[in-house]
């Protein structure tokens, strides 16, 4: 249900409308009376003589009359005039020709008492001619009404089923030129487009100038929004010149489907939230001009950031995701001034004040803690980022601020570790993780492991846990035979293989960085350019093996197996393989079978 304020001004035709028609003009009209009251409405024009109309009437009606058949006696003027105002009448039109020549001073008064426009018709002309004329333009009225509303309707229909609060503000503010804005039962804005004028006039202040449209105050356009018949709030139209009927159908329409989008949408807090949201989103994507726009529309909000430090802290999670809910509950619970929007389904954007007696990382820690108190998913599936700011922090500082806190947030992503991290804490793994759907990153992996994948996957071999190892141990061979659990004679054979197959020299410090980078991106999940080829799903073939039937190049360093051979009956990771004598003889001198 739509109920649009009785003190917006109408665009139907009005008392002084019909004094301007060539028709009335042409009786030399004078106003004698109820000057005050020339906007009213005329919905019709009646013609009588009889001095008790008043009982024909329906409200809105202009009367005309000759004043033949008005009462002798002039004090019952005064109560023909009251009556008439009872019934509604829109004004009253005296020919001064058969009975008056003058208009009776009882009737001026009577009319100025009750707020009657009292014309007097100087001239003779057809009633008829008059009726004939504002009837004709009461119906073009009405129908011209039609046509916009329709047009009106068509252009709503463009937006998409369910359109959120803020595509239908944008959409009544694009068709009635003029800023719009949709508020809560609280006169907090929820959805506010404010067309060419300054976002920052429009909402400073708001909530005073919002209270004085209750007393009535203001010409601005006012439609309740009353899903289920259930106030929820309103949409207040703004326009700069005398609203029209495009401005009240746009009002009408458009406080229709934010009633549907209450229904669809639940609560009035899912619309804060999506208020919150529109608001983080304008600042990440740049829509916002100043940091003071910024704070205006926070404080509009409720959230009061002026004279308190700032605080970023970014959300990244992974199935099940953290949403927007639940981080402004952390936000509530920890008693912080905030707010925050989700952005992605993996990714939220909060933005906390931090009080003057506290640290921002202490605070932004007391959030985090909450959240991760309330999350039901596994800590790694979980990731927090922070980016502080300083009091005299700009829009530029903020926008970055809030990408240092985002990679700083996904940086973590996986690994498990639950500090909140900052751009700080980003080592050569988290960059390479911020950098895993980079195809260049994939391009490069694919390049330095592909050959060694592939000699795995055909051979049955380890290469890959050899180069774990030896990387690992920053190319001290006897240490990374030792973590490979293997003699030092079958761990350098399988290094000289893994040169061979790659065709590089190892002891090159380049050649090691290069395969140790592309290793931890393997690693934190950057995935090669296409899949590395499957792993035998038999043992390799007997002269791969050693003498005690062990893959030549020893025990994997990483669990067993790790190149999809069945694990079923085979030695667990920290169990040595059964040898018999001669095997135990072969394996400390370092003989195997393999070339």
């Amino acid at each position: 249900m739509v109920t649009v304020s009785r003190s917006a001004k109408s665009d139907v035709l009005t008392v002084a409308d019909v004094l301007e028609v060539e028709e009335v003009q042409a009786a030399h009209p004078r106003v004698l009376a109820g000057r005050n009251r020339l906007h009213r409405a005329v919905r019709w024009v009646h013609i009588s003589d009889v001095p008790d109309a008043a009982k024909y009437l329906r409200g809105g009606e202009l009367l005309l009359t000759t004043g033949v058949g008005l009462p002798e006696d002039r004090n019952e003027l005064a109560g023909y005039v009251r009556e008439l105002a009872e019934a509604g009448v829109s004004g009253v039109g005296i020919e001064l020709v058969r009975r008056f020549h003058e208009m009776p001073r009882e009737l001026i008064d009577a009319a100025d008492r009750w707020d009657v426009p009292l014309i007097a018709l100087e001239k003779e002309v057809q009633f008829v001619a008059i009726t004939e004329a504002v009837h004709a333009q009461i119906l073009d009225r009405q129908l011209a009404k039609l046509r916009v509303q329709e047009s009106v309707r068509h252009a709503f229909q463009a937006l998409p089923p369910g359109a959120s609060p803020r595509e239908v503000v944008r959409k009544m503010s694009e068709l009635a030129r003029c800023p719009v804005i949709f508020e809560g039962l609280t006169h907090r804005p929820l959805a506010v487009d404010a067309r060419t004028v300054s976002l920052e006039e429009l909402l400073v202040g708001w909530e005073t100038r919002s209270r004085r449209l209750d007393a009535g105050h203001s010409d601005w356009l006012v439609a309740a929004v009353e899903p289920g018949g259930q106030p929820c709030g309103r949409v207040v139209l703004l326009a700069e010149r005398t609203p029209g009927v495009l401005h009240r159908a746009v009002l009408e329409t458009g406080a229709t489907m934010l009633a549907i989008g209450w229904l669809l949408a639940g609560t009035p807090a899912s619309l804060e939230r999506a208020a919150h949201r529109e608001l983080v989103d304008d600042i990440v994507n740049a829509r916002c001009r100043s940091m003071n726009e910024v704070y205006v529309r926070a404080h509009s909000l409720g959230v009061a950031f002026r004279s308190q430090r700032l605080a970023v802290l970014a959300v990244r999670s992974a199935p099940p995701y953290c949403h927007e809910k639940a981080v402004l509950q952390a936000i509530e619970w920890t008693r912080t001034v905030g707010l925050a929007g989700q952005l992605r389904d993996d990714f939220v954007c909060a933005l906390v004040a931090v009080p003057s007696d506290e640290t921002p990382a202490a605070r932004v820690a007391s959030i985090s803690a909450e959240l991760r108190h309330g999350y039901a998913g596994p800590p790694e599936s979980l990731a927090l980022g922070a980016a502080f700011l300083e009091d005299d922090a700009t829009l530029d500082t903020l926008v970055r601020a809030i990408s240092e806190a985002d990679e700083a947030a996904r940086s973590m992503l996986g690994s498990g570790d639950e500090r909140v991290a900052t751009i700080h804490d980003i080592e050569l793994r988290g960059l390479l993780r911020l950098l895993q759907d980079d195809a260049r990153v994939q391009r490069f992996v694919d390049q330095q492991l592909r050959p060694i994948w592939t000699h795995d996957a055909q051979h049955g071999t380890f290469l890959l846990d050899t180069l774990a190892a030896f990387l690992d141990c920053a190319g001290n061979k006897s240490a990374a035979a030792a973590r490979a659990h293997r003699s030092r004679a079958a761990f350098y054979h399988s290094l000289d293989r893994l040169a061979a197959v790659l065709g590089r020299d190892l002891e090159v410090p380049e050649v090691r960085l290069a395969l140790h980078v592309a290793l931890l991106a393997s690693q934190v999940g950057v995935r090669p350019e296409s899949p590395p080829p499957p792993a035998l799903a038999e043992p390799p073939p007997a002269h791969e093996l050693t003498r005690a039937g062990w893959p030549s190049n020893g025990w994997p360093s990483n669990g067993w197996p790790s190149n999809g051979w069945p694990s079923n009956g085979w030695p667990s990771r920290h169990a040595a393989p059964p040898r018999r004598r001669g095997a135990q003889r072969a394996a400390r001198v370092g003989m195997t079978c393999s070339p």
